[in-house]
C-alpha cells in the first residue's frame, strides 16, 4: 500500500476551516455556554456574528479575513473572548465607538468612553465579512426578511425557545456549524429575557438620580438600607450578580415613586411618551414586577432569608398601599412582620436580653456579630410598628398584622441608636457628639409619639376596653393623651416649627428662589432651578431639608395620636352613659364614692372638649406651617392622616364641638375637599384605578392643581391669621 501524498494547499485550506469550525461552533459553545448565559449581551454578539460571518465550506476565507472578534486559542481554537473572559482579545468597539473611531475599553458594558458620556452602550449595528458578498446568505437573508414583513399568520403562537440545558444537549448531537450557530442564538435569547439588571428599571444616570432621591426623601422616615452599605454596592453593580440586591433597589424605586410620583413623572413622558408610560403607577408596577421577578418561584423556600428580603417586602407593601392595592399591602406588610420574627426579634439568647439582628451564622463575613445588621433590623421592626399603629388609628383591623405587647419573656428590641449611618459599621458604631441632631432623631421621636397607645393596644388585644371600669378607662386615655402632647416639648430646635435659626430661614427662601423639583431629565443634564444642584453641592442643605419631612411627619401623626385619644374617650362615654340609662347594675356606689367619681369626670371631661379644640387649631396652624414642597413626598400618608383627623372633627355631633370647632366648620370642609380630590388622583387615583393607563395630560394637570389648590388654602390661612377673618 503506497504512501498517501503530502496535503495539497487546498486540502489544507479545507481542514484548517473544518476545525475551526468544529472548535469555535461546538467545542467553545459546549464549555462555555453556562458561562456565557451570565453576559446575555456578548453572547448575542458571538451568536450574531457567528451565524452571519461563517459562509459555506466551499468559500472560506482564509484565516488572516477571519471576523477580528475571533481569536486563536489553545490549540489553534478559534475563540470569542467576549464568550470566555479569561482571554485577552479585546471583541469589536460598541456602536458608539465605532462612529467615534475611538478605542473602545471593553473591560466592562457599559464601556468607558459611553459611561462618560451618559449614553446607551450597544453592540446593535451589522457585522460586515470582508470581501465580496456571499449570495447564499443575501438570499436566506431577503428570505428572512420577506418573513417578518408578512409577519405570523393565524394559529397558536409558536413554542418558546429551548432552556439552556436543551440547547446544549441539541449543540453537542449537531456538528454542523449553521445548527450550532442557531443554538448559540437560542442561549442568548433565553438569557436576554431571563436575566434581569438594573436597567431593566430604567438607564442607569436615571437611577442614579432616583437613588439620591430615595435617600433624600423616603430615608428619613424608613431609615434603610443602611446608605453606605447600599450605595457601595450600587455602585459595583452587584444588581447584576445579586438578584436580591436588584429586588431590593426595584422595591425602593417602586416606593419612591408611590409616595412621591412627581420624582420620576417627567422622566416617563420624555423617554416613552405618554401612550407607553403614562402614570407613575406604570412604573411602580413594573418595578414590582421586577422584585418579585428576582425572587423566583421558590422564594418561599430560600434559606436563610435576610434582612434585605425584609426591607424588600416593606417597600413593598408601602408602594401597594400608597397605589391603594390594600390585600397587596397587608400581605407584604405581614411577611415583613413574618421575616423580621424569623431573623431575631422572637429568639432573645437569654432570658432578659433583648432581640438583635447581628448574628447571622451563615453570613461570609467573619464577624461574630455586625452592629450594621443589628441596626437595620432594629429600623425595620420599629417602622412596621408604626405602620400597624397608624393603621389602627384609621380604623384598620388587620389580624396578620399584629404585633403583641412587649413582654417580659418577648421584649420589643431597643430602640435604633441615634446616630447617622455613616458611623454605624459592621464592628462598631460610633457615637456622636451629645446633643447631635441626627437623621434618628426624628425617627425615634416617631416612636415615642405611637408608643403612647401602648397601654390601649395592650387592653384592646388581651381583653378589650370594655373589660376595665370606666374610671380606670378614662384615666388610661387622659395619661396617654398627655404623653403625647408632652414629646412636642421634647423636640430640639431643628425639628420645631416656626423660625429656629438662620438655616432654617436660608431654606424657607428656597420657596422664593424658583428652585422645584426637577425629576430626571436624562439623557440632558439638570436645569440650573432642579432642588437637587443646591441639597447635592450643600450637604447641610440636604440635612435641613430632611428636617423638614421629619418635621412635618412627626407634627401631623402627634395630631393624628391625641385626636385618636380623645375620640376613643368620647365614644366609649357614650357608651357609658348608655349603659348607664339602661344597664341595672348589681350595686351602684356610695354616694361619698360617685362624687369623687362625677368630679374625676367632670375634670377629665373638661381636659377632652379642650383638647377638641386645641387641635382643630393646632391642624390649622401644622397646614400653615408646611410648605408643599415637605408635604408632598410621603404625601400619601400625611393625607390620610390629616383626612381622618379633619373629618373627625367635622362630623363630630354639635355638642361635642367647642366655639372654634364650630367656626372652623368651613375651613375644614375645605381642607377634606382638597384632600379628598389629591387622593382621587394620587398615584393610583380611585377614579382611575380599574384602568390607570387612561391619565391623559389633561388628568395630570389636575392633579398638580389640587396640590396648588392645598399651598393656597394654606397661603390664606397664614394670611388671614387661622382664618380668624373668616371666622
Amino acid at each position: 500500500m503506497s504512501a498517501s501524498p503530502p496535503p495539497s494547499p487546498s486540502q489544507q485550506h479545507a481542514n484548517a476551516h473544518a476545525y475551526a469550525s468544529n472548535g469555535l461552533e461546538i467545542l467553545q459553545a459546549a464549555s462555555d455556554a453556562a458561562q456565557a448565559i451570565h453576559n446575555p449581551q456578548a453572547l448575542q454578539n458571538a451568536a450574531a456574528a457567528a451565524s452571519e460571518a461563517l459562509p459555506p465550506a466551499t468559500e472560506m476565507p482564509p484565516a488572516t479575513e477571519l471576523p477580528h472578534h475571533l481569536m486563536a486559542g489553545p490549540g489553534g481554537v478559534m475563540r470569542d473572548p467576549t464568550i470566555n473572559p479569561k482571554l485577552t482579545r479585546l471583541r469589536r468597539a460598541c456602536d458608539m465607538c465605532s462612529m467615534r473611531k475611538v478605542k473602545c475599553d471593553d473591560s466592562n458594558i457599559p464601556c468607558r468612553p459611553c459611561r462618560e458620556l451618559g449614553v446607551d452602550c450597544t453592540y446593535e449595528r451589522e457585522t460586515k465579512r470582508r470581501g465580496p458578498p456571499n449570495k447564499h446568505a443575501e438570499a436566506a437573508k431577503a428570505a428572512k426578511r420577506a418573513r417578518l414583513d408578512v409577519g405570523p399568520g393565524p394559529g397558536p403562537p409558536p413554542p418558546p425557545p429551548p432552556p439552556p440545558a436543551m440547547s446544549l444537549s441539541g449543540l453537542s448531537a449537531s456538528p454542523s456549524p449553521q445548527n450550532a450557530a442557531k443554538t448559540l442564538m437560542n442561549i442568548s435569547s433565553v438569557s436576554s429575557d431571563g436575566i434581569l439588571d438594573a436597567e431593566t428599571i430604567a438607564p442607569m444616570p436615571v437611577l442614579e438620580l432616583l437613588v439620591d432621591d430615595f435617600f433624600t426623601y423616603v430615608h428619613p422616615l424608613a431609615p434603610f438600607p443602611h446608605e453606605p452599605t447600599f450605595r457601595q454596592s450600587f455602585a459595583n453593580r452587584q444588581d447584576r450578580s445579586e438578584p436580591e440586591f436588584l429586588g431590593l433597589l426595584a422595591s425602593m424605586m417602586a416606593a419612591l415613586v408611590a409616595s412621591f410620583p412627581r420624582s420620576a413623572r417627567e422622566y416617563l413622558k420624555s423617554q416613552h411618551g405618554t401612550r407607553l408610560f403614562p402614570k407613575a403607577i406604570v412604573l411602580i408596577e413594573k418595578c414590582c414586577d421586577i422584585a418579585l421577578l428576582t425572587r423566583g418561584s421558590k422564594w418561599v423556600l430560600k434559606q436563610p432569608k435576610t434582612l434585605d428580603d425584609a426591607a424588600t417586602s416593606y417597600f413593598l407593601g408601602l408602594a401597594s398601599g400608597y397605589t391603594h392595592q390594600w390585600n397587596a399591602s397587608r400581605h407584604f406588610m405581614a411577611e415583613t412582620l413574618t421575616l423580621v420574627r424569623e431573623l431575631g426579634f422572637s429568639r432573645p439568647k437569654h432570658p432578659g436580653d433583648l432581640p438583635t439582628f447581628g448574628n447571622d451564622p451563615f453570613s461570609p463575613d467573619p464577624l461574630p456579630f455586625s452592629h450594621a445588621k443589628d441596626q437595620i433590623g432594629k429600623r425595620i421592626f420599629w417602622c412596621l410598628l408604626l405602620g400597624v399603629r397608624s393603621f389602627s388609628q384609621l380604623g384598620a383591623s388587620y389580624t396578620d398584622l399584629v404585633i403583641a405587647p412587649s413582654t417580659p419573656s418577648l421584649p420589643y428590641p431597643s430602640y435604633p441608636e441615634n446616630v447617622d449611618d455613616i458611623c454605624v459599621l459592621a464592628n462598631e458604631i460610633i457615637h456622636q457628639a451629645e446633643g447631635s441632631v441626627t437623621l434618628l432623631t426624628g425617627f425615634r421621636f416617631g416612636i415615642d409619639i405611637y408608643t403612647t397607645m401602648n397601654g390601649v393596644v395592650s387592653l384592646e388585644l388581651a381583653y378589650g376596653m370594655s373589660t376595665l371600669p370606666w374610671a380606670d378607662q378614662r384615666l388610661l386615655l387622659r395619661d396617654g393623651l398627655l404623653a403625647a402632647k408632652s414629646i412636642i416639648d421634647n423636640l430640639p430646635p431643628e425639628l420645631q416649627l416656626g423660625d429656629h435659626g438662620d438655616e432654617t430661614n436660608s431654606l424657607a427662601s428656597l420657596d422664593e428662589s424658583g428652585l422645584q423639583y426637577v425629576p430626571p431629565a436624562w439623557p440632558d443634564t439638570q436645569p440650573a432651578h432642579d432642588l437637587r444642584n443646591v441639597i447635592k453641592a450643600q450637604p447641610l442643605r440636604r440635612r435641613q431639608l430632611q428636617y423638614e419631612i421629619q418635621k412635618a411627619n412627626i407634627f401631623v401623626s402627634q395630631l393624628a395620636t391625641r385626636s385618636y385619644f380623645v375620640e376613643l374617650y368620647f365614644n366609649l362615654r357614650d357608651v357609658q352613659l348608655n349603659d348607664e340609662q339602661h344597664g341595672n347594675p348589681v350595686q351602684g356606689p356610695s354616694e361619698e364614692e360617685k362624687a369623687l367619681e362625677d368630679a374625676d369626670d367632670k375634670e377629665i371631661l373638661d381636659l377632652m372638649s379642650d383638647e377638641r379644640e386645641l387641635i382643630v387649631q393646632n391642624l390649622l396652624t401644622v397646614l400653615g406651617s408646611i410648605s408643599q414642597r415637605n408635604l408632598e413626598p410621603n404625601g400619601g400618608s400625611l393625607i390620610n392622616k390629616i383626612r381622618q383627623v379633619a373629618s373627625t372633627l367635622l362630623n363630630d355631633a354639635p355638642e361635642r364641638k367647642g366655639p372654634f370647632a364650630a367656626k372652623a366648620e368651613e375651613a375644614l370642609s375645605q381642607l377634606i375637599d382638597v384632600l379628598m380630590k389629591l387622593q382621587r388622583t394620587g398615584p393610583a387615583g380611585e377614579s382611575r384605578a380599574a384602568d390607570p393607563s387612561h391619565m391623559t395630560a389633561e388628568d395630570e394637570e389636575e392633579e398638580l392643581r389640587h396640590w396648588e389648590d392645598l399651598r393656597n388654602y394654606q397661603l390664606r390661612f397664614a394670611a388671614n391669621g387661622g382664618f380668624a377673618g373668616d371666622m
